[in-house]
């Protein structure tokens, strides 16, 4: 059997069974073998033009319900050019592909699966057409419809965010791209305000179509109508289902087994069962790894699925007043960023590494409202090494006596490697200096040693290398010091002081 098909006019299509079946059906884009064990093919030798029987029968002009011209099925044409791959379906403005229903005199486009969906023109029962037309509370403007042939994967329900496909029964109004399941979905009633634990404002119902971020649960939902979001913070949104959820956990019991917390927008429950060993869950403050009965848990699915929390780091305060940056309080929020911009904790530079479409989220203190681009991990927050200001330099400076070697730095001064050594490194520059090369006064008084100035000296002091001692002490604190860290030293009384000991007198 031959046909002339509109898409390959020069040459006739016979029946035949799959020649190429990694090759490309040119109406669905599905591959010629995935359906069927016949296609039709082009009968000339070399050519490898094939198309899905199935494929062929599709009408090639649709008289749809939603545009008051006819549509013709072609390939898409995009600024007048044809687009094999591409287009914007006007039914569920999303992007599609393959073959496209058309209208010749407006720029109006359908998807094979959205040309064909439409209102139930006839339900049998009593009433005749009763029940076709439904008015919804939150939706005014146009009556709610009856659909068939609701294509799958195409329109999400706005209250639950699950697909709306045959057979369930939608309800939806073309015009705004609204569609809700019949049932729960239509019943729920949505307040026009709420008071959200997550956010200090009053969350608003709002039925403009947008993409929002919903910020309990970190997914994008595109072209949504329905959603909470905050007339004061205008990037601040949350769908239906999460924003309902609390209301939810409002009416039941609270306990130690339930929570809300700050650093989530829903529910934490205390899991009691054992991880299993093969699952790494690690805490979202911290980054350790949960073990023990004291993990706080989401339990949703999608990117909340990874929100572990120690029960010891949800104790930490949400807004801090740091020596780091006195500048402004630090707030305890998640951290978000690309994968082209590694944010790093201003104290111990190391990466936060969080990236939410992975369900990987992590949370660190920010500055938040000012441009200071400056983070502390949670833990680094509870460290409280000093800092100074050094003449000639804009930022705070904070001695370190720890983790250098794993850091690699550099002195800027000498540009020696400041490795296994302490020394001051800058909170928002990359500033290192050995403390010899720093700004460490020559001379300084304190009070474990008020009778004589003490000398910046390097360490061992000349009586320690007379005695030939394998024992180096702080005076100051009564501990083993590092005999290769210079020290403050008073000769007369022999004297010797860590600098971290004395630093109080330094600054």
């Amino acid at each position: 059997m031959e046909i002339k098909y509109f898409d390959h006019p020069h040459h006739l299509l016979s029946l035949s069974k799959t020649k190429y079946d990694l090759i490309d059906c040119p109406i669905c884009l599905e591959k010629l073998g995935s359906i069927g064990t016949q296609n039709y093919n082009c009968s000339t030798e070399g050519c490898k033009y094939g198309v899905h029987e199935s494929c062929t029968k599709l009408p090639r002009e649709v008289q749809s319900p939603y545009h008051p011209h006819p549509l013709t099925l072609r390939r898409p044409l995009i600024h007048g050019r044809l687009d094999f791959y591409s287009f914007k379906c006007n039914g569920c403005r999303k992007y599609d592909k393959g073959f496209v229903y058309s209208c010749d005199d407006c720029d109006f486009k359908l998807g094979l699966e959205c040309a064909f969906m439409g209102p139930v023109k006839v339900i049998e029962g009593e009433g005749g057409c009763q029940g076709q037309l439904r008015k919804h509370p939150n939706h005014q403007q146009h009556p709610l419809l009856l659909f068939e042939k609701v294509p799958n994967k195409h329109y999400k329900c706005p209250v639950c965010l699950k697909y709306c496909s045959d057979p369930d029964p939608t309800y939806g109004c073309w015009e705004c791209c609204l569609y809700l399941h019949d049932g729960s979905c239509f019943e729920t009633k949505l307040p026009p305000q709420i008071q959200h634990f997550y956010h200090p404002h009053p969350l608003t119902l709002s039925t403009t179509p947008r993409n929002v971020k919903c910020r309990a649960c970190y997914e994008w939902s595109w072209n949504i109508i329905w959603y909470y979001s905050c007339k004061q913070c205008e990037d601040f949104g949350m769908d239906i289902p999460c924003a309902l959820s609390v209301l939810a956990a409002s009416t039941t019991t609270k306990s130690e087994s339930q929570i809300q917390h700050f650093l989530h927008g829903h529910t934490l429950s205390l899991n009691k069962n054992k991880l299993d060993d093969q699952k790494v869950a690690d805490c979202c403050v911290c980054r350790k790894g949960c073990t023990g009965p004291t993990i706080y848990v989401c339990g949703r699915d999608g990117n909340c699925k990874n929100i572990y929390f120690h029960k010891s780091c949800l104790e930490f305060p949400q807004q801090i007043c740091h020596p780091f940056h006195p500048y402004h309080p630090l707030t305890l929020t998640l951290v978000e960023q690309n994968f082209y911009h590694l944010k790093k904790c201003n104290a111990c530079r190391k990466s936060i590494h969080t990236f939410i479409l992975y369900g990987h989220c992590s949370f660190a203190y920010i500055c938040e409202g000012h441009k200071c681009d400056f983070l502390l991990h949670a833990e680094c927050s509870t460290v409280m090494m000093p800092v100074i200001t050094y003449e000639g330099h804009a930022h705070l400076l904070q001695f370190r006596d720890h983790n250098i070697e794993n850091n690699k730095l550099n002195c800027s001064a000498c540009k020696s490697n400041i490795c296994e050594s302490c020394a001051f490194t800058c909170l928002d520059c990359d500033l290192n200096l050995h403390l010899l090369c720093g700004p460490l006064p020559h001379s300084i008084k304190h009070k474990y040693h008020n009778v004589h100035p003490l000398l910046l000296t390097n360490s061992p002091v000349q009586e320690e290398l007379e005695d030939e001692t394998d024992e180096f002490y702080c005076h100051a604190c009564e501990e083993e010091r590092d005999p290769q860290l210079p020290v403050y030293y008073c000769a007369e009384c022999q004297f010797v002081a860590e600098i971290k000991c004395v630093f109080s007198e330094v600054r």
